[in-house]
């Protein structure tokens, strides 16, 4: 009997062979091009605000509301509107941006939630001219994805640039331990 009969009826048909891709090389094949675009868009973002000079959370928030023409609030999400998949929130009314945050947080963790509403502030998410409200809480949504690379970002620069200070200043705790404190403790 030959190995290929046309009258068969169970005739299998020949598929091209698929390798399925780890998930690695989909997200380098797949998805590259979209995260590098976006981290060098959020790199530029780091750009279009003039930094503090006095390198603070508080004052980089400061720099960030200024740049869009606001003033910035910094506070604890109070009591009546927490929820324990809400992390921090931002909203506008008037000219000033509330920046609420989960005062249970860890201090990692509470930082850079605000960092990451300071984000939705420097991208234009939440402007005096609407109606918008951000809340950190899930990822699956691209402005919230921003939000938090951004975020990030800031945090990673403002820590560098708080090191960078101290080596210029030198560290209060260095002068002490080596004596050399102005103070003469």
């Amino acid at each position: 009997m030959p190995a290929f009969n046309p009258l068969a009826r169970n005739i299998v048909k020949l598929r091209p062979l698929r390798f399925n891709r780890s998930p690695f090389a989909k997200l380098r094949h797949g998805t590259a091009a979209i995260v590098g675009a976006t981290s060098c868009a959020s790199d530029r973002q780091l750009d279009t605000f003039d930094w503090p000079a006095e390198p603070t959370l508080e004052s980089l928030g400061q720099a960030i509301a200024a740049a869009r023409d606001l003033e910035i609030l910094i506070r604890p999400i109070p009591e009546e509107m927490r929820h324990q998949e809400i992390s921090g929130l931002t909203t506008v009314i008037g000219r000033v941006a509330h920046v609420f945050y989960d005062p249970e947080l860890s201090p990692l963790n509470k930082e850079l939630t605000i960092f990451h509403e300071y984000a939705h502030i420097l991208h234009g998410d939440v402007r005096a001219d609407s109606d918008c409200t951000h809340m950190r809480s899930i990822f699956d949504d691209p402005v919230e994805k921003r939000a938090e690379t951004t975020g990030m970002r800031l945090m990673d620069a403002l820590h560098r640039r708080q090191r960078a200070s101290e080596k210029r200043n030198g560290s209060e705790a260095l002068a002490f331990l080596s004596g050399s404190d102005e103070n003469g403790l």
